[in-house]
């Protein structure tokens, strides 16, 4: 059985909120600002969760199979 990914309470709430998307665009939350959105960000684009698509960022099919759809 394959196990998920830990992630952060910010990684979790970024993945599963676009992945009730449909179109699966990543829309960081107005509170997450500054150091800690950019930490965040580069951390799903790194593991490639996260890919940009124009000038959004979209999960990923490793995004979707990360939160477990």
């Amino acid at each position: 059985m394959d196990t998920l990914p830990k992630l952060s309470p910010a990684q979790n709430l970024l993945l599963r909120t676009a992945g009730r998307r449909a179109d699966g665009r990543v829309r960081p939350p107005d509170t997450l600002r500054g150091g800690g959105r950019a930490k965040v960000l580069t951390a799903l684009l790194q593991r490639g969760w996260i890919e940009p698509a124009g000038d959004d960022l979209v999960l990923t099919d490793a995004g979707y199979a990360a939160i477990g759809q």
